[in-house]
């Protein structure tokens, strides 16, 4: 299987909404994405226009992963990857080129929102790569933070 990756471009969009949609742990629906976080397609391309940039990981042509962040504040806004292609390094890699970008933009620190259960095997992964969770919380997600080494 042969992984390559890119920058997502507007027309991504649709496959990247059904990775994201696909997820086991932490899924959400395209309306709580509307509803909880103001995430829609239409609101994405436009974000896209401006702050907000990501990559994607297509394993024989088919999308099945990608991160996206924001310049303007320093999130990390997602990190999702197809169950069928966890655990293949792919998260990390896109992680890692999301992280690299906030922080050539300027940013001395970054942060993403988990979900805070203990049980979601993200906790481990964010804290394995360097990420520290605070006590800030927003809604219901917890707020990490990394720092540039």
């Amino acid at each position: 299987m042969a992984l390559t990756y890119r920058p997502v471009d507007v027309a991504d969009l649709p496959a990247a909404f059904a990775v994201r949609l696909a997820t086991v742990e932490n899924a959400v629906t395209l309306q709580e994405l509307a509803d909880d976080y103001g995430i829609t397609p239409d609101s994405l391309a436009q974000s896209m226009r401006s702050d907000v940039r990501g990559w994607l990981c297509e394993a024989d042509g088919e999308v099945v992963g990608f991160a996206m962040g924001d310049r303007s504040c320093g999130e990390v806004q997602v990190v999702a990857v197809l169950p069928a292609h966890e655990r293949k390094g792919i998260g990390k890699a896109l992680l890692s080129r999301v992280r690299d970008w906030l922080f050539a933009e300027g940013h001395a620190e970054i942060w993403l929102l988990a979900n805070p259960d203990p049980d979601i095997r993200a906790n481990g992964f964010y804290r394995h790569l360097g990420w520290e969770a605070t006590a800030e919380m927003r809604g219901c997600d917890r707020i990490l933070r990394l720092r540039r080494g």
